[in-house]
């Protein structure tokens, strides 16, 4: 009897997306009502032929993914959540080295690839089984030119002999591993995975990719997304929304183009609508940060607490929470866990957004207030409102940020601490009730 093949997949998604700004990495905004990276693991979860999904990212939004992919129902096959590494190259070697050893094949995929058919993989799978190493490619559509450094032009390329290389890139797994190890004997790093094999002077075959198959990199890259989503999806709108600025509309008649940003489909006019509310108060001390809605505010005292103590930012985690019936803060982020010594509380906001698009919910709009005779919050609103608007994904006119004082009377007026309270209204689809 054959033994049956067993393939695990490698994604690749511990990028700090630079180039993209904004408060999270790219590979978590958000494309018809789940994050980039989200819909990359489904495509290989929804296919029979994969065994294995290890996932390589940003340490800090380990919890953030493996919430998100639970509660789309994506952790079935999720064997690893893993850190990334310094460089791409490290990231993918650190999973690498933990492919058990009744995998025989292994592809490695860009996290930020969303787009990835089912006939793609398939394709890799097929051609990895007979070659032992193969990758997706689209032939090029322009003339390439090569150029000296001073951008004149040296030499035009045979454009019918270039190819864009995407991924899945497949490879046996004891290729795959001893390509890695070479490379790290010998000190090189290469671009890709294929070419640390193709280092070792092994022949790799290139399969046909897709042009949609982008990979998001640049805002420009979102508009294609959008549109590429656009064409695969029934009925008004796509429910679109992305993390780092873009975000769909919302109405609380139900009226226009879609009017969810979460899952794409249901308007506000179909859900239950809900109110929460949030209060939180930290002591402000010498030798500590600022730190408010996200903002580094210059002071000559900052909050005291677990995390950065953005005590604005829990008020605001408080109220959707108390929303969305999930609890509070110290229940999902206690301060006697570690990992939550000094992080960002946008990191911690962005993963109590993810709580709730998997609950079925959405965001009508924030109204907070910080309590603080001093600094002066006003000169810092419209960064506070960038950062929030980013991180949950949601338009900046949906969030309002007031600063007032005691008129020096309690705690905050002897400038002995700083308060904030939220009030935050939510919908949530009937059908998730």
């Amino acid at each position: 009897m054959t033994k049956e093949t067993r393939t695990a997949v490698i994604i690749a998604a511990a990028g700090s997306g630079k180039r993209m700004g904004g408060a999270i990495p790219k590979q978590y905004g958000r494309l018809g009502g789940m994050s980039i990276l989200a819909r990359s693991v489904k495509a290989f979860a929804d296919l029979k032929e994969i065994d294995r999904i290890m996932i390589v990212t940003n340490e800090e939004y380990h919890e953030y993914c493996r919430a998100e992919l639970s509660g789309l129902g994506l952790m079935s096959k999720v064997s690893d959540i893993l850190p990334g590494g310094q460089e791409r190259q490290d990231s993918i070697y650190n999973a690498v080295r933990r492919l058990p050893e009744d995998i025989d094949l292994v592809l490695v995929h860009d996290g930020v690839r969303p787009f990835v058919t089912a006939e793609v993989i398939r394709r890799t799978i097929e051609a990895t089984k007979l070659h032992g190493a193969a990758v997706a490619a689209v032939p090029v559509k322009d003339t390439i030119k090569k150029a000296e450094e001073d951008r004149l032009v040296k030499k035009t390329l045979d454009r019918r002999l270039l190819y864009a290389i995407q991924t899945p890139q497949g490879f046996s797994r004891e290729l795959l591993i001893r390509a890695y190890e070479e490379a790290y004997r010998k000190n090189y790093y290469g671009t890709d995975d294929a070419y640390l094999v193709e280092q070792l002077g092994e022949k790799v075959y290139l399969v046909k990719g897709d042009y949609n198959n982008i990979k998001i990199t640049t805002m420009e890259d979102i508009v294609i997304g959008e549109a590429i989503l656009g064409g695969k999806t029934e009925g008004p709108g796509i429910g679109f929304t992305f993390e780092l600025g873009l975000a769909g509309t919302a109405s609380l008649n139900g009226s226009g183009s879609d009017a969810s940003a979460y899952e794409g489909g249901s308007s506000v006019g179909e859900s239950e609508i809900r109110v929460g509310t949030g209060y939180d108060v930290h002591k402000l001390v010498r030798g500590r940060k600022l730190i408010l809605g996200g903002v580094n505010i210059p002071f000559e005292k900052g909050l005291l607490g677990h995390s950065d103590a953005d005590v604005l930012v829990h008020a605001i985690m408080d109220a959707m929470l108390g929303a969305a019936a999930l609890g509070d803060i110290g229940r999902h982020f206690p301060d006697t866990d570690e990992k939550y010594r000094g992080i960002s509380s946008l990191k911690l906001l962005a993963t109590v957004g993810a709580m709730l698009r998997n609950r079925g919910c959405g965001i009508v709009n924030i109204d907070a207030t910080v309590i603080a005779q001093r600094p002066k919050i006003a000169p810092h609103i419209r960064e506070m409102i960038q950062n929030i608007s980013e991180t949950l994904g949601i338009e900046k006119h949906r969030i309002n940020i007031k600063g007032t004082t005691t008129e020096k009377l309690g705690f905050a007026g002897r400038e002995e601490g700083i308060a904030a309270q939220a009030s935050v209204l939510i919908y949530k689809r009937r059908s998730s009730i």
